[in-house]
């Protein structure tokens, strides 16, 4: 977090989809929980726009 409340603004820079087994627990309601097996997520990067300083310092040790 960045310290304040403000709109979040992603920006996804990688999408992919992992194929593996695995096991995930689903709700059946009355607090009861089902396991189901399942062979892939789906996994996105992403980076938040409000959280980076985009001042000269920043600039420069980048680009150096």
């Amino acid at each position: 977090m960045c310290g304040f409340t403000t709109k979040r603004n992603l920006v996804r820079i990688l999408h992919f989809t992992q194929f593996f087994k695995h096991f995930v627990f689903i709700d059946e309601g009355q607090g009861g929980k089902k396991k189901v097996l399942k062979n892939e997520i789906d996994v996105n990067v992403c980076l938040d726009k409000g959280c980076v300083d985009w001042g000269t310092e920043y600039k420069v040790s980048i680009w150096r």
